[in-house]
């Protein structure tokens, strides 16, 4: 199966999942490409009710891959403005299955991870994708990097 893990990431912590989640999915011997999302003008805050202007300047066409993986950080307790806008600009998936993700600092889902979840599954719904169940990462306060590998090994079970 040709996967495709589209994300942003500005710290690194997103990036790693990415990777993380792309090595679990190629030992099944899928076939998977990793997008880190680039912009025309830096992107160092904001929400999405208030990003900053940018456009995102890599996107790939949804038609290249069997299914996706989309997810990128929590900031202002809901998903990154480069995720979001990602996920509204994303073309040709209708009828596939798309996976959302996010990697946060709290401690706690509900102090973004939730909402962030919530707003991609509301625009890939829209967008006709097959939504799987949103993942994830808080940081503080857990051990975020076995959080991952159990969220990756979780992961490749719905592309067995």
């Amino acid at each position: 199966m040709k996967i495709g893990i589209i994300f942003h990431s500005k710290t690194g912590t997103t990036l790693g999942f990415g990777h993380l989640i792309g090595g679990t999915l190629r030992e099944e011997g899928h076939q998977v490409e990793l997008v880190d999302l680039q912009t025309d003008a830096p992107v160092n805050f904001g929400s999405v009710r208030s990003a900053p202007s940018f456009k995102v300047t890599n996107l790939p066409d949804g038609s290249k891959y069997d299914t996706l993986l989309i997810g990128g950080p929590v900031w202002a307790f809901s998903a990154s403005p480069v995720i979001y806008a990602a996920v509204k600009e994303l073309k040709n998936i209708k009828d596939k299955k798309v996976l959302p993700f996010v990697t946060m600092g709290f401690p706690l889902p509900g102090m973004g991870g939730k909402q962030a979840i919530a707003l991609l599954d509301k625009e890939l719904t829209a967008a006709g994708a097959i939504v799987l169940p949103g993942v994830i990462i808080p940081k503080m306060f857990h051990d975020y990097q076995k959080l991952m590998a159990e969220a990756a090994q979780k992961i490749k079970e719905y592309f067995a």
